[in-house]
């Protein structure tokens, strides 16, 4: 990588919307460097940033950019503290605008962002963008602002297959139906399958003590098979039982059939606890050989909490094996968190089962009615952009400026 603007060569200038709400700052020059300063002055309004000059860079040039942070008496650090990314055409004309992320704190309490970022079409200038704000009596200390140009990585694509069919009341009819469909699913040789919320045993009229199984059990056995045969991850839920417990739980199998990480779904329909499931407690992310993976199942689709905290917890997408349709909220679901979002269902026709866009638009969804599956392959390292989303006359990314732009400190009634 080289470096083409570090700390001590920013030209740095401060920035206030008004006088009235300026922090307080001072330029602090010490061996190891220049560092920057910010303190709220006792304003509750205060609101302030420090600049750097305008770099020139290469249009869809490939830039690791960073600062490090360090923050005093700050209430609420995520929502005073921020960095970003600015950048623009020769003219100086606003094209696009990043966050960066948070990736490390260390023993010192400094504070890592970092983000990698191709500069878009028609950029020729960027600017750093340091911020603090809303915070009385805080203070930030800002050191090793650095851009530097670095080779495009190769983009990251996942070949995920959604799977549609109708159950039975056979069990036995249900696991030969759940196998046709992998062998169809694995024509189009998938990373990853998903089938259909309990497909075999959720409508067997069966007292529940009947239907369900450890795990690892005879289910998971005759599917690791499966995912061993088609080298694919397999995604599919079940009724566990442990112990004097029976829950909804969905089991992610490896390419070698091992289990891989598994999720108890947390809101159950009123019908589901009176049968004497159990909820789950914990939402879970998964690292897998192609990304990070979240998972909800069917009522948990209904509630934009779980969600959001599976894209918190950094979740590249998220999967939802379910009885249900729930388009409405799928789409919604994946607009809120700029996530793709893959479905398996059962009812509601063709569109039950169906990937969507980070955007909230419906990539695709299987055509068949009786049964089928919808291939596609997805980029997990897309950005989607929209004008004037939060940024002012310029492009703005939903996945980062919905994480960043929350305000936990005013949802104390969501807990």
């Amino acid at each position: 990588m080289r470096t083409i603007m570090s700390m001590e060569d920013g030209e740095w200038q401060f920035w206030a919307p008004r006088e009235e709400v300026s922090p307080s700052y001072a330029r602090i020059a010490l061996d190891e460097g220049l560092q920057l300063e910010m303190s709220g002055a006792g304003k509750k309004g205060c609101y302030g940033s420090w600049h750097s000059r305008n770099i020139h860079i290469r249009e869809k040039q490939n830039y690791a950019i960073q600062a490090e942070y360090q923050v005093s008496d700050v209430l609420h650090e995520h929502v005073s503290v921020y960095m970003i990314a600015t950048w623009m055409d020769d003219e100086g004309t606003l094209l696009q605008r990043d966050y960066l992320e948070l990736v490390e704190k260390n023993d010192e309490a400094w504070r890592t962002l970092q983000r990698t970022l191709d500069a878009p079409s028609r950029a020729a200038q960027l600017r750093l963008e340091l911020t603090f704000r809303w915070s009385a009596d805080g203070t930030v200390m800002w050191r090793n602002a650095q851009v530097q140009a670095c080779e495009a990585t190769t983009p990251r694509a996942v070949r995920v297959v959604t799977t549609y069919a109708k159950p039975t009341e056979d069990m036995d009819t249900n696991l030969k139906l759940m196998l046709d469909l992998l062998h169809m699913a694995g024509r189009h040789h998938p990373d990853i399958i998903v089938l259909t919320e309990t497909f075999y045993e959720g409508f067997v009229q069966l007292p529940l003590v009947q239907r369900c199984q450890p795990i690892p059990g005879p289910l998971t056995e005759i599917l690791s098979e499966q995912a061993r045969a088609l080298s694919s991850y397999i995604l599919f839920t079940m009724y566990e039982r442990d112990e004097g417990h029976i829950y909804n739980t969905a089991v992610l199998l490896d390419r070698e059939g091992k289990i891989a990480g598994k999720y108890r779904k947390i809101h159950l329909p009123l019908y589901e606890a009176e049968m004497g499931v159990m909820p789950g407690n914990a939402h879970v992310v998964i690292d897998t050989d192609f990304g990070r993976m979240g998972i909800l199942i069917c009522h948990d689709q209904e509630f934009p909490e779980s969600a959001r905290v599976l894209a918190l917890q950094g979740a590249e997408v998220i999967f939802i094996p379910t009885i249900g349709n729930g388009l409405l909220q799928t789409r919604a679901r994946a607009r809120d968190n700029g996530l793709h979002v893959v479905v398996a269902g059962c009812g509601g026709g063709a569109n039950a089962s169906r990937v969507i866009a980070p955007n909230g638009e419906l990539i695709g969804y299987v055509q068949d009615q009786e049964m089928g599956v919808f291939a596609v392959d997805l980029n997990l390292d897309q950005r989607l952009y929209k004008y004037w989303l939060s940024v002012g006359p310029g492009n703005g990314e939903a996945r980062s400026l919905f994480r960043k732009e929350r305000r936990p400190d005013a949802y104390a009634d969501l807990i």
